[in-house]
């Protein structure tokens, strides 16, 4: 006796769609035994102290975290040679072309405004290129937020740990390029003018590098980060004093409090008024 099978007869699971089916399967998972077995076993965990969900964060001490961390950024910037050793070579390098532009640039009447040629663009482009490090500071930043979620650290311990880290390599880069551009310009003689023109350059720095970074935490996007970086620079280096007289800058807005604000204008400010123009 042969059997014989209706081709007209449909299979019942091709008249459900997939999702109808998940649906279905989801509905009937929550109305069973095995789900109000895990409701359970779920609350009773979650009510064991020094389990995950009732952990306080990391058990180490703010000193331990700082070090910790400054140690890691520290080895990491130093075999990055994209973080500050490319940075020192560009830095050296351009310092050079200044040195030689402005090669003993003299003390005559019309040296004034080399001098004062000079030193916008020492602290405006040369720190201008600090805005290379973004791409490292955006790293970091996602390092940082996952350990952060996690309770390893806070915000000031990886703010401490970044400053006390970066702050050889800022001083090296500094250092060696302000040393250059200073005896090579012969700018005003003297150890403490020297110093305290490799101080205002290495504040320079240190500015950018932190504004670099609070721009890390809010746009992560390498493009929009180093524009809006490299945009709000210009606008400092536009009220710093050199292309309009800080009285000529309108005082609306631009003077106050835009000049105020840019670090530009208090470096410029402190060059000529305490290293060079007041000497000459």
């Amino acid at each position: 006796m042969k059997l014989k099978f209706d081709s007209s007869d449909d299979d019942p699971l091709e008249k459900v769609t997939t999702a109808e089916a998940t649906r279905q399967l989801i509905e009937f998972y929550r109305t069973s035994q095995y789900s109000y077995s895990e409701l359970e076993r779920v609350d009773q965990i979650s009510k064991v102290k020094g389990t995950v969900l009732d952990a306080g964060g990391s058990q180490s001490s703010f000193l331990m975290q700082a070090l910790t961390l400054t140690k890691r950024s520290f080895v990491n910037m130093s075999r990055d040679f994209g973080y500050y050793w490319l940075r020192l070579v560009i830095y050296l390098v351009v310092t050079i072309c200044i040195g030689t532009i402005y090669l003993n640039v003299g003390t005559s009447y019309n040296a004034i405004l080399a001098r004062g040629s000079c030193a916008s663009f020492v602290f405006g482009f040369v720190t201008f290129m600090s805005i290379g490090g973004f791409p490292s500071f955006v790293e970091d930043m996602k390092v940082f937020q996952r350990e952060r979620l996690n309770g390893h650290y806070g915000v000031t311990a990886f703010v401490v740990s970044n400053t006390l880290s970066a702050m050889p390599f800022l001083i090296m880069i500094t250092f060696i390029s302000g040393t250059v551009c200073y005896f090579m310009v012969r700018l005003h003689p003297g150890f403490a003018h020297y110093a305290f023109f490799v101080l205002c350059l290495y504040a320079s720095v240190t500015v950018v590098e932190s504004l670099m970074m609070a721009i890390a935490s809010v746009v992560p996007n390498f493009l929009m980060g180093i524009i809006i970086g490299a945009g709000i620079q210009g606008i400092f280096m536009l009220v710093s004093g050199f292309f309009r007289l800080p009285n000529d800058i309108p005082k609306p807005f631009w003077r106050y409090p835009m000049s105020y604000i840019s670090f530009h204008f208090w470096a410029l400010q402190v060059f000529n008024s305490s290293l060079e123009l007041e000497s000459l």
